[in-house]
């Protein structure tokens, strides 16, 4: 599992520490950003951004004490996400991958002769 954190642009809020985890594959998976008011104010909040219905009654998101403790809790999410059936939410594929003793998980070739 390999998450790319980056430096989230500017919104209207103008929020400075603010950061987006993305997956290997390029999809933005999580937030996390400082808060600068109220209070929580210096807290960490983060939020997890897949999944869907039973899945996403589990923690997706919350308060933490620092970025590093809030980006932890996206990855948390992120390793429930990936091991979850996509038919709770998550993003286990529902569909096995068939494999015998003669094969690698991938399709059979088939020659075949025209006459």
């Amino acid at each position: 599992m390999e998450i790319k954190w980056q430096k989230t642009p500017p919104g209207p809020d103008g929020q400075l520490q603010d950061y987006t985890a993305t997956s290997r594959n390029g999809i933005d998976i999580g937030r996390v950003y400082r808060i600068d008011s109220g209070p929580d104010l210096g807290l960490w909040f983060w939020t997890f951004l897949l999944g869907h219905s039973q899945f996403r009654m589990t923690d997706v998101s919350g308060v933490q004490r620092s970025r590093p403790h809030a980006a932890q809790q996206v990855a948390r999410a992120y390793q429930r996400y990936l091991e979850t059936a996509g038919s709770d939410g998550g993003g286990l594929s529902r569909i096995p991958v068939i494999t015998t003793a003669n094969s690698n998980g991938k399709p059979p070739c088939h020659n075949v002769s025209t006459g």
